[in-house]
């Protein structure tokens, strides 16, 4: 999934249709994150003014596509990008984040990249974490950023426990993957693509790719079920599964 996920961030993090290639320049995601302001570098403000919303860009660009929806009484704060056919849920607090094309997104965002088809359609925190496409995140879902004693935070990545050299980092949350209501993720956590948690407490910090973690259990999703729920979701979109079917199953044997 690591590899995976390096390649996803290179190939799809578009923004106002440009590709960006940050692999070269960052070895780890919260690096990217730690970073989010090199996205803004050549991106301009592009909004109208919208009655009961208020836009801050004091302290960055503010970009919000033509056919992205902004409901009202939100809060937006730049540098902040939002992309084409998004909407923004009333009572939002957006912030120093790229919302990229097609999501929904309600409640509290801050220095966070979400990939394109992702739906946080409800409150909750989201903050220093990166989203990977086609995530759900259930009602009241929120990612811890920062500790109580102000310590770095460590991860576990590829095997190793490693030291993040930064005291904000959240969640990284793979392609395909949901979390049930309630759902709290601890500082650090890494839950992998196609992975279904349901928990009302702290679920492990590192959930491998295609696992449904449940009453304190991870367990195996069977690619079957994993195809089903990714094709349902994929179609309402009006996205068939099977263009992507060969890439995952090969995901899937490498697991």
């Amino acid at each position: 999934m690591i590899e995976h996920l390096k390649k996803i961030i290179s190939s799809d993090l578009i923004i106002n249709d440009k590709p960006y290639d940050i692999e070269d320049n960052f070895q780890y995601p919260w690096q990217w994150i730690a970073n989010i302001d090199i996205f803004f570098q050549n991106i301009e403000d592009s909004f109208s003014e919208i009655d009961n919303v208020v836009i801050d860009n004091s302290n960055g660009p503010v970009y919000i596509s033509s056919s992205a929806i902004i409901e009202p009484f939100v809060v937006l704060t730049g540098p902040l990008f939002i992309g084409e056919n998004c909407v923004i849920k009333s009572h939002s607090n957006i912030s120093n984040s790229i919302i990229n094309n097609n999501c929904k997104v309600k409640g509290e965002v801050h220095t966070s990249i979400f990939q394109p088809f992702s739906n946080k359609a409800h409150e909750g925190f989201i903050g220093h974490s990166f989203i990977a496409s086609w995530v759900n995140l259930g009602a009241g879902t929120t990612t811890s950023n920062l500790k109580n004693n102000y310590s770095n935070i460590s991860v576990k990545w590829n095997g190793e426990l490693l030291d993040t050299g930064t005291i904000f980092f959240g969640s990284i949350i793979g392609e395909h993957t949901k979390t049930s209501i309630g759902t709290n993720l601890n500082t650090g956590t890494i839950v992998e693509m196609g992975c279904n948690v349901v928990s009302q407490s702290f679920p492990p910090r590192h959930i491998p790719s295609f696992s449904f973690f449940y009453n304190g259990k991870v367990s195996k999703i069977s690619f079957k079920d994993f195809k089903d729920t990714a094709s349902k979701a994929m179609l309402r979109r009006d996205i068939n599964f099977s263009s992507v079917e060969s890439m995952f199953l090969d995901l899937y044997k490498k697991d």
